[in-house]
């Protein structure tokens, strides 16, 4: 299998390094992912490298953390705390294959990484246009300005 064909099987998601021979349907809960760079001079492709630590559980496989590491869409981008869709190899769970297709794309959209005067980094989920008044507050009282995003994410 060639580049152009590896590439062309990441259609809705993550290429998957391995095939997976005995798999079992499961989850994989993402506990961190690494930020989507909508920055278009060194990113803001509509596939990108994301490097993501997830806990894969299916039934008979015990709950198990993975390293993943390939290309996703924008639309996919995972987020911590999501549960995404995934085959598990059954005598391996280190062999994970997310099912991409099935996983439900992220309607606002990548996070957006704000690092706050204080040096704490905040990812912030969805369209920041939506907050209201006091939500805006609370943020800015965290050295958070939402209005300098420009109203969205990135």
């Amino acid at each position: 299998m060639g580049f152009f064909d590896k590439l062309a099987s990441a259609v809705n998601g993550v290429m998957s390094p391995t095939q997976i021979t005995d798999g079992v349907r499961g989850t994989a809960r993402v506990t961190s992912a690494s930020s989507y760079d909508n920055d278009p001079t060194f990113g803001g492709g509509v596939y990108q490298n994301c490097h993501m630590e997830v806990v894969v559980e299916a039934p008979g496989i015990p709950a198990t953390a993975v390293t993943i590491k390939g290309l996703v869409h924008q639309q996919r981008w995972p987020v911590p705390g999501a549960v995404l869709p995934a085959l598990i190899e059954r005598t391996n769970p280190q062999q994970v294959q997310i099912l991409w297709d099935e996983a439900v794309p992220q309607a606002a959209g990548p996070a957006s990484v704000v690092t706050t005067g204080a040096g704490t980094t905040v990812n912030i989920v969805g369209d920041v246009s939506k907050l209201t008044p006091e939500q805006k507050e609370k943020l800015k009282a965290m050295g958070i300005d939402v209005d300098a995003l420009g109203g969205s994410p990135g």
